[in-house]
């Protein structure tokens, strides 16, 4: 038995089309997903209306994500601190594109599983840890080694971290496939794993493909997104385009240049400039790209 185990989609529809169409080229009609359908990307329709075929016409088992617990909490508590902009905008933009078909879909996951089939070993599945969608497990962590010394079987997949990697810890193992849609290294090829089960072990083939990034890219324009959520569509869009990831140092710089000039910063009401200035310290602009600066490569040329 072959399972192809993905993770961490964040609206991104050109790479999940790419890792279903390998995927379903090799023969493979069992999936697993662990979570982050939507968010960060444009289009979250495009990439549900997928799920909903997978779903449909290949046995799967889905995990719910931080993501869809961040769209489910803001539904019920009708919280209004989203608007637009850089901190909070992408959230709402994919918010305001789901309809209660998604709703009622992420409502319907579990955030933790054990995968059971006669004849094959157990194993577990989240999307952060068995007990929360958003705790990070990376390898050698002591948080992670104790998840996984209290695992009732031998294996753990799990997502959020954006990282592939295997860890192993006193005979239990960690999985994590890696990032699909907003994948970190290997140049930003979109990543996914494979088991290949023979009824007494799971192989774990880590997979990294090429796409057509270009279709994903020129949607962040078209769909205003650039508009909506202009420094954090411009570090996602950088991400993509290079696997270096830097959203979280510009949030947390943009942050910082607000308390050090209002005395405080209350996220998501960060200033739009504030964005400006800790893209441009990370020499990127507004499209994602790199822009050349004194010992770059690019600089170079």
């Amino acid at each position: 038995m072959d399972i192809a185990v993905f993770s961490d989609i964040h609206s991104n529809h050109s790479a999940l089309q790419a890792c279903f169409d390998y995927a379903v080229g090799k023969g493979i009609t069992n999936f697993i997903l662990l979570g982050d359908y939507v968010s960060d990307c444009p289009n979250p329709q495009k990439t549900m209306q997928l799920i909903y075929v997978m779903k449909q016409y290949f046995n799967c088992r889905m995990i719910r994500g931080n993501r869809e617990d961040y769209f489910l909490n803001y539904r019920k508590k009708g919280l209004d601190n989203w608007h637009r902009g850089s901190a909070s905008g992408s959230l709402l933009y994919t918010y305001e594109n789901l309809t209660d078909r998604d709703f009622n879909f992420f409502e319907s996951l579990p955030i933790y599983e054990v995968w059971a089939q006669k004849g094959f070993p157990k194993f577990e599945m989240c999307h952060g840890s068995p007990e929360s969608s958003k705790e990070l497990l990376f390898r050698d962590k002591r948080n992670t080694r104790k998840v996984l010394s209290h695992l009732s079987t031998g294996m753990l997949l799990h997502g959020h971290n954006h990282v592939q990697e295997i860890y192993d810890y006193r005979g239990k193992v960690s999985l994590n496939p890696g990032s699909i849609g907003v994948p970190w290294y290997f140049d930003g090829k979109t990543q996914f794993t494979v088991l290949h089960g023979n009824g007494r072990t799971w192989e774990a083939e880590n997979m990294q493909l090429e796409y057509d990034r270009s279709e994903i890219l020129k949607e962040f324009a078209s769909s205003k997104l650039t508009e909506i959520a202009p420094a954090w569509a411009a570090v996602t869009m950088h991400t993509i385009r290079t696997g270096n990831d830097l959203n979280e140092t510009v949030l947390l710089r943009a942050m910082r240049l607000c308390e050090e000039e209002c005395g405080e910063a209350n996220w998501p009401d960060i200033p739009e400039k504030y964005w400006a200035i800790a893209l441009r310290e990370n020499f990127i602009d507004l499209a994602g790209k790199d822009i050349p600066h004194k010992g770059s490569a690019l600089s170079q040329l």
